[in-house]
């Protein structure tokens, strides 16, 4: 099955899953009008599922880390910087001179970021750390994320710029542009996905 292929099904499977959803809790809820389940077609449901819309989709920061990591990890392959690691785990593949000085250029930016964060984390009363010295929760934890995303995306940077596949910052601007190629597939998954869960917590699990 083609990715096109598997695509388009998945998305079928999820429309259908609406479907049975949306019109079994209905004819439940017509059949059994004493039970707990909230039918989404009926006057409430209506004002919530429209009410509530974009709410479903933006009470979570799961669509900003799925924006930020995939921005990075399509920087980190177009910038050469995952083939050039996936050929030095090859042993009888070598590398380069200009993949070896931008996978050190990486390498050493990413131990000095590394370094810096521990400096913002590990100490007591770090800066990063919750006012009760706690690492969880704290603004650490809740950034965690986007760090990641910040040591790939500035890592696969660098190892253009000095291995040569990036040349100068217009190139780097649109490399990093073009590393969210993926987010149109992702962003319409997320949407029906979360959508569809907000459903479900909707009519089975909200207190009448």
């Amino acid at each position: 099955m083609t990715r096109n292929n598997w695509l388009h099904t998945a998305v079928v499977g999820i429309i259908i899953s609406y479907i049975v959803i949306i019109l079994g809790s209905w004819l439940w809820s017509a059949a059994m009008p004493f039970s707990s389940i909230r039918p989404l077609l009926s006057e409430s449901g209506v004002r919530w599922f429209f009410g509530t819309f974009v709410m479903n989709l933006a009470n979570t920061p799961l669509l900003v880390w799925i924006i930020l990591i995939d921005i990075a990890i399509g920087t980190c392959i177009r910038s050469g910087l995952w083939p050039s690691i996936r050929l030095l785990v090859k042993s009888s593949a070598k590398l380069n001179t200009l993949q070896k000085r931008g996978l050190r250029s990486a390498i050493e930016l990413i131990i000095f970021e590394t370094c810096v964060l521990s400096l913002l984390i590990f100490p007591r009363r770090a800066i990063l750390l919750s006012v009760t010295g706690d690492l969880y929760p704290s603004s650490a934890s809740a950034s965690l994320v986007p760090i990641v995303a910040f040591m790939i995306l500035s890592s696969s940077l660098s190892y253009g710029l000095l291995s040569g596949t990036i040349h100068g910052y217009r190139d780097a601007v649109a490399c990093a542009l073009k590393g969210g190629g993926n987010l149109k597939t992702i962003l319409c998954f997320y949407v029906l996905l979360m959508e569809l869960a907000a459903i479900v917590k909707y009519i089975f699990f909200s207190a009448a």
